[in-house]
């Protein structure tokens, strides 16, 4: 290879000698800057060593992944997190982050209703996006100034959101609990996850498309299947063993047809490139069981 270099080196005379040396100096000059940018300036050096432009997340070991779980709650901050050098989009607001809370209703009456709902708007004029935000209005504001109207038993109600942009796909997730008098606390999740692009609301078969998640990651829609099956069996044995002391708990159904891939709707992806589908039971039931797989 050195012999190759200097026999072709040894071919250039005159100017063509000084413009050789002189572009071989500036890419040894750029590859020096960008090594200094990504170790010590790009935010993302991290999960996008590369600067692809989308963090696709380093693979976690088992135990990592059950301290996301754990802390899922914790996502819930009213806030968005931005893994994106150029967000650009037609704001309804410019002066409002892309994501924010717009109704943010907190009341009580000691009698009847504690209330504390922060609720999102997608501050992106597009219709796609007015019909997201037209449909988060009707089942979260909606439902908080219904129960501030009740007269009747102790409703307590809250709402919490969080969203994330990686690369060009906007995620929002957002969490409801309802506990109505007696009835067992209610738990909800609802998701979109969003093309800044294209202004469409994307399947989960669309972000892994899009995101090359499958091939950077190396697994397969089979893999996929396969931690969900194997995580909700997780979750089912779980629960029988804790009804066994502790009373009934929510039974889930292995064969249902919900936890086919294909069927997914209820997922979003975050800031640092990981998938999390959630089966929140509370989405058709009085419970606050849920099961949450992420990869």
């Amino acid at each position: 290879m050195k012999r190759a270099i200097r026999r072709f080196v040894s071919t250039l005379h005159g100017p063509k000698k000084y413009i050789f040396f002189i572009v071989l100096a500036l890419v040894c000059i750029v590859s020096i800057c960008l090594g200094i940018y990504t170790q010590f300036f790009y935010k993302y050096s991290d999960t996008d060593p590369l600067m692809l432009g989308i963090n696709i997340g380093s693979q976690k070991t088992a135990e990592e992944i059950d301290i996301l779980k754990a802390n899922f709650n914790n996502l819930f901050n009213n806030s968005i997190i931005i893994n994106s050098e150029n967000v650009r989009v037609d704001r309804l607001e410019n002066s409002k982050e892309l994501v924010y809370g717009v109704y943010n209703l907190v009341n009580e009456d000691e009698n009847y209703y504690s209330v504390n709902a922060q609720i999102p708007i997608l501050n992106i004029n597009t219709d796609t996006a007015k019909a997201i935000n037209s449909e988060i209005k009707t089942e979260y504001y909606d439902k908080a100034n219904s129960i501030m109207r009740r007269t009747e038993g102790h409703t307590v109600y809250t709402v919490t959101y969080a969203a994330f942009v990686n690369q060009d796909i906007l995620s929002i997730v957002i969490k409801s609990s309802l506990k109505e008098q007696n009835k067992s606390e209610k738990v909800t999740i609802k998701t979109y996850c969003y093309s800044l692009p294209e202004d469409t609301i994307l399947s989960i078969n669309d972000v892994l498309e899009s995101s090359e998640i499958l091939s950077v990651k190396g697994i397969t829609l089979e893999d996929i299947q396969n931690i969900i099956n194997e995580d909700v069996k997780k979750a089912y044995n779980n629960a029988k063993i804790i009804a066994e002391n502790y009373g009934t708990l929510y039974e889930r159904d292995l064969n249902s047809g919900i936890y086919k891939i294909e069927n997914t709707s209820n997922f979003f992806l975050t800031q640092d490139g990981y998938i999390y589908i959630v089966y929140a039971y509370g989405n058709n039931d009085y419970t606050n069981e849920m099961d949450i797989i992420i990869f």
